[in-house]
C-alpha cells in the first residue's frame, strides 16, 4: 500500500540514510609573533652567525700564517669575505629551518626553494635567460656611459690585469680556474641572500601585507644590509632597493628562488670579475684593467655602477614593467 503523503512511491524498503558529512579540515597552524618581529629576530641570527664565521675564519688565518692566508694575501683580501659568507652557508640555511619550522609553522618550500613553475625544464630555460638578461643590462649601462661626453663619464681600458696574467701571491693554480670559483662563489653568494631576503623576510611580510609592499620593505632592509659597504652613498642605497623590487618580481612570477639567485650571482660577478669594476664598493681578482672616471652621481664612482643614476633610470624601468599585475596576486 502506498502511503498518500509519502512523495516517492513505497518500495518496502526503508529510505537511505543521507551520506555521513566530512569534519573540516584542521586550521594551518598561525605563525607566532608579528611578521616584523619575525624578520627581525631572523636577520639578528643571520648576523650572528655571519660574525661567528668571520671570526673563525681570522683565527684560522692567523694561525696557518702561510700559504694561502700569510700576510697581504687572502687575509687581507675581499676573496675572504665572500669564502666567509659562502662557509657560514650551512648554518644560515639550519636557523632558517629552526625559524620556518617554530615560528612560521609552514613548509620550507614557502620560502621558494623548489623548482619554478614549470618544473626542471623551466628551471632549465631560466638558466640562460636569468644570466643574459643580467649581462643586457650590465651591457646596456655600459654603452651609456660610453655614449656620454669625458666631462660626464670615461672608461679607460687597460688590457688583461697584471694579477691575471700572474695569479695573485696566494693562488698557485690556473688564474683562470680562481675566477670560475669566484663565480661559484658569487652564486652562492647570491642564493643566500635571496634565501634570506627574498625568501624568509619577504615570504613573512607577505603575511600581513600585500606583495609590492612587503617586497619595498624587504628591499630597504636589503639595502641597509650595504650600509657599511666602503663608498656607499643615497644615490647606491637607492639603487640597492631598486634592483631588491626587480628580484622579489622575479620570485613572485616564478614561483621560486632560482632566476632572483642567478640574476644576483651573476651581477655580483660580471661586474667585479669581468667588468673590472667594484661590486658595492668591493673590488675583486678580475680580468681586466678598467677604470671609469667622470662624475660619481654618472658613472657610480668607487662604488660601482650601483651607484650610478644611470642605473637608477634602467631599473625604475625595468622594475615597473616586471610588476605590472603583479600587486594583486598572493603566492603561497
Amino acid at each position: 500500500m502506498e502511503d498518500p503523503l509519502s512523495p516517492l512511491p513505497y518500495t518496502g524498503e526503508p529510505p537511505p540514510l543521507p551520506a555521513p558529512v566530512e569534519p573540516p579540515p584542521p586550521p594551518a597552524p598561525r605563525p607566532r609573533f608579528h611578521p616584523l618581529v619575525r624578520s627581525a629576530l631572523f636577520l639578528v641570527a643571520y648576523l650572528v652567525v655571519q660574525v661567528v664565521a668571520g671570526v673563525a675564519i681570522a683565527l684560522f688565518a692567523q694561525a696557518a700564517g702561510s700559504g694561502f692566508f700569510r700576510e697581504g694575501g687572502l687575509t687581507s683580501s675581499s676573496e675572504i669575505q665572500l669564502l666567509g659568507i659562502v662557509l657560514a652557508a650551512p648554518f644560515v640555511v639550519a636557523v632558517t629551518f629552526a625559524f620556518v619550522w617554530g615560528l612560521d609553522r609552514r613548509p620550507i618550500g614557502s620560502l621558494g626553494a623548489r623548482w619554478p613553475e614549470g618544473g626542471p625544464r623551466q628551471a632549465l630555460v631560466q638558466a640562460v635567460t636569468a644570466p643574459l638578461a643580467t649581462l643586457a643590462l650590465l651591457g646596456s649601462w655600459l654603452a651609456v656611459i660610453l655614449l656620454l661626453p669625458p666631462a660626464l663619464a670615461e672608461v679607460r681600458f687597460g688590457g688583461v690585469s697584471g694579477s691575471f696574467e700572474t695569479g695573485p701571491p696566494w693562488w698557485p693554480l690556473a688564474p683562470s680556474l680562481l675566477l670560475g670559483l669566484l663565480l661559484l662563489g658569487f652564486l652562492l653568494q647570491g642564493g643566500l641572500e635571496e634565501w634570506i631576503v627574498r625568501g624568509y623576510i619577504y615570504r613573512a611580510l607577505k603575511d600581513r601585507w600585500r606583495p609590492w609592499v612587503a617586497a619595498l620593505s624587504s628591499s630597504v632592509l636589503f639595502a641597509l644590509m650595504h650600509l657599511l659597504n666602503p663608498d656607499v652613498s643615497l644615490v647606491a642605497l637607492l639603487n640597492i632597493v631598486i634592483a631588491g623590487m626587480i628580484l622579489a618580481a622575479l620570485v613572485e612570477k616564478s614561483g621560486s628562488l632560482w632566476s632572483a639567485t642567478l640574476a644576483h650571482g651573476v651581477w655580483n660577478f660580471a661586474v667585479a670579475c669581468l667588468l673590472s669594476v667594484p661590486v658595492s664598493g668591493v673590488r675583486m681578482f678580475h680580468l681586466f684593467d678598467v677604470s671609469i672616471g667622470g662624475r660619481d652621481l654618472v658613472t657610480g664612482g668607487p662604488f660601482g655602477p650601483e651607484g650610478s643614476l644611470v642605473l637608477t633610470a634602467m631599473g625604475l624601468l625595468l622594475t615597473a614593467w616586471l610588476w605590472r599585475g603583479l600587486p594583486a596576486r598572493v603566492r603561497e
